[in-house]
């Protein structure tokens, strides 16, 4: 059975650590809004810079041994997810300010979307906390997913020049161009019950969040980021026709769901997993053939067979 975690209030902070990526997708002027929110508030802060991969996580160590009682992170979800890795089981929250070009995990996490009213969430005498699952690809952390087939293809095809163009929408338009070109692959999934799934897909993925990322398209209602538990996907090519109706109601182009009036201020909710096989499970082994790179949380550092599992509630974040 599913639980949700309780959130749990803690005392204003006296010394935050802010991680930066220096490269955001969003222009914000960052320190001035960070000294005088956290200033005003008698918090005494300090800011850290990430220059390449792995940075985020030695970072976040070196802040928890510093004695920080928030570590705040701006930058996309590759640099929460390595933040993220270093405040795994240390009871430190961390804060995610945004910055990036998707976002999801502050999506998922229903945080605010403007930067100063993030920083706000902790200036209070007491601030909210919750404690969520870290799912493993190995020994590879993810907060969202991971996923062979059309995910790793639209992760390559969404370059830094198209983020920095369109925005989250780099991803949609290049998961619609690998629906056309990603080829099927046979699929072998072993679940933590002894139960096995085989077929043919062009696509597998293994959530710890639902949030996709664009308007209130989710993976399913069901998936939860403190529940314990990890989803499933199968995307077959007979899917292909549902999944571009769900695109082009995100986009607008389609009018004929509910609510789908193209307002992005006010999106249709869809849900994904009624065009999908879907199983909820504590454990997942996938194998395919070919072998086939997998996408971690956006960056592509693994490959099957791949066992995935889920670490119970061992990352505490901050709430509104």
């Amino acid at each position: 059975m599913k639980t949700a975690a309780e959130p749990k209030t803690l005392v204003k902070p006296k010394l935050v650590h802010v991680i930066v990526n220096p490269a955001p997708a969003k222009r914000t002027p960052l320190l001035g809004t960070l000294n005088g929110v956290f200033r005003e508030a008698g918090i005494l802060w300090d800011v850290f810079i990430t220059h390449g991969p792995g940075d985020g996580r030695r970072l976040a160590r070196q802040s928890v041994a510093a004695g920080a009682e928030v570590v705040a992170v701006y930058g996309g979800d590759g640099t929460v997810m390595e933040v993220a890795s270093g405040l795994v089981e240390t009871g430190v929250p961390m804060l995610v300010l945004g910055g990036g070009t998707g976002n999801l995990v502050a999506a998922e996490l229903r945080l605010p979307s403007q930067l100063e009213k993030c920083c706000q969430l902790i200036c209070g005498d007491r601030f909210k906390t919750r404690a969520i699952d870290v799912g493993m690809a190995g020994e590879q952390p993810f907060l969202l997913r991971v996923g062979c087939g059309i995910e790793v293809g639209a992760v390559q095809e969404a370059t830094r020049e198209l983020k920095n163009q369109f925005g989250k929408w780099a991803y949609v338009f290049g998961v619609i161009k690998q629906l056309q070109e990603t080829p099927e692959a046979e699929y072998k999934l072993t679940f933590n019950d002894g139960k096995t799934v085989e077929g043919r897909a062009i696509a597998c993925i293994v959530a710890n969040a639902g949030t996709v990322g664009v308007g209130r398209l989710t993976l399913s209602p069901a998936v939860g980021v403190d529940d314990g538990m990890l989803d499933a996907f199968l995307i077959k090519k007979a899917n292909i026709e549902g999944i571009l109706h769900l695109a082009q109601t995100m986009m607008g182009i389609n009018k004929s769901s509910k609510g789908g009036d193209g307002d992005t201020d006010e999106p249709v909710t869809l849900d994904a997993s009624r065009i999908v096989e879907h199983w909820c499970v504590k454990s997942v082994e996938i194998e395919s053939d070919p072998v086939l790179e997998m996408q971690v949380d956006g960056d592509i550092v693994a490959q099957t067979p791949k066992r995935i599992t889920t670490l119970s509630k061992a990352l505490r974040v901050v709430v509104s």
